[in-house]
């Protein structure tokens, strides 16, 4: 029985009602990452500052900034991966919880198929004896054309095993099991690293096509802009004060358009070199180096910390001073690791 076959009738998409002219819409947003998932709005650990952004549908905008500046993080938001003060509208709803938008929003990153283990490290990747033809099956076979074009043009053997691809060939199935369904926002995080020339270039031009023809907006973040000279439409600097530093239509840009006035041969490059040196070298001057990408998280060893293992759940007493006390067993306060070991050194005593 071939794949064809076996084709399934998608269920309808969740309607979503007019929004009007903006696919996104981003006011006033200030976030941050804390052990307590809540920090002040001037908080110095913010991501994001009073960061604001308008998207008009079928648009495509390119998203630039340093490392460190807050790309993906606001990639993720918009994705609705993380829960805002502030609200976050993609397509006129809110982007964490409406859940209809999950049927109409791809968001594509590089921690696809990767997991942290225990002695190896992070961004390992899963390693399942699985054929790309039995991943997400049902989905492939609601949209058999969809997927067929994008199998060809990414280059994908449908009896691949995953467990013996290469990066760049688990970054295709990736890519491929992403868009096989019609999407309104399609939001990229670095997601062509992997990939060879000619199929980032087919890939970008198949994504120009989705927003000609289908009205789809989509938000590319990208170090790399190898053909992007004339593929947006829209230009978002973030600077590394997690600000907006410039945004609109390329065509308003006074730079892109001396550019493209002198025939330089990489006019988005250089708007990167232009605005992302200045900061390199105000950094410089000022001795000032990137955060490290993850703090360390301080825990309260009062506190249960989501879960009931020993020095998790320890009571706590009222007194007559102003703090608390902190009551349990030595296991408790010590963990069971304490525990045993004061019982060995009353043994060998």
């Amino acid at each position: 029985m071939t794949l064809q076959q076996k084709r399934i009738v998608p269920k309808p998409l969740p309607k979503i009602k007019e929004y009007g002219p903006n696919a996104i819409e981003v006011k006033d947003l200030t976030f941050g990452y804390s052990s307590t998932g809540a920090l002040d709005k001037f908080d110095e650990r913010n991501v994001l500052k009073d960061l604001n952004l308008t998207l008009k549908t079928g648009s495509r905008c390119l998203l630039i900034g340093a490392n460190g500046s807050g790309k993906s993080t606001l990639l993720r938001i918009l994705a609705g991966r993380h829960l805002t003060q502030q609200e976050v509208k993609v397509l006129g709803l809110n982007s964490f919880r409406e859940t209809k938008l999950n049927f109409h929003r791809a968001y594509l990153n590089c921690d696809w198929g990767m997991t942290s283990i225990a002695f190896v490290g992070a961004s390992v990747p899963l390693c399942a004896d699985i054929p790309v033809y039995k991943m997400m099956e049902k989905l492939q076979n609601s949209y058999p054309e969809r997927r067929d074009e994008l199998v060809r043009m990414l280059g994908i053997d449908l009896n691949w095993h995953m467990h013996q691809l290469s990066d760049g060939q688990r970054r295709r199935v990736q890519i491929m099991l992403g868009l096989v369904r019609p999407f309104k926002i399609l939001l990229l995080d670095e997601i062509t690293t992997s990939l060879d020339v000619c199929v980032r270039q087919d890939l970008l031009q198949w994504i120009v096509k989705e927003s000609d023809e289908r009205g789809a907006t989509i938000l590319y973040a990208t170090h790399i802009f190898d053909g992007l000279d004339d593929w947006a439409t829209h230009l978002f600097y973030l600077n590394n004060r997690g600000k907006c530093g410039w945004q609109g239509k390329m065509s308003e840009l006074e730079k892109y358009q001396e550019l493209k006035r002198d025939n330089h041969p990489a006019k988005m490059l250089a708007i990167a070199d232009h605005w992302l040196r200045k900061e390199l070298e105000e950094a410089r001057a000022k001795n000032q180096y990137e955060k490290a990408q993850f703090a360390a998280m301080e825990l309260d060893p009062t506190d249960r910390q989501g879960g009931y293992a020993s020095g998790r759940n320890i009571p706590m007493e009222e007194t007559t001073t102003t703090q608390p006390q902190r009551q349990g067993t030595l296991a408790d306060v010590m963990g069971n690791a304490g525990k045993m070991d004061q019982n060995r050194k009353t043994t060998e005593a």
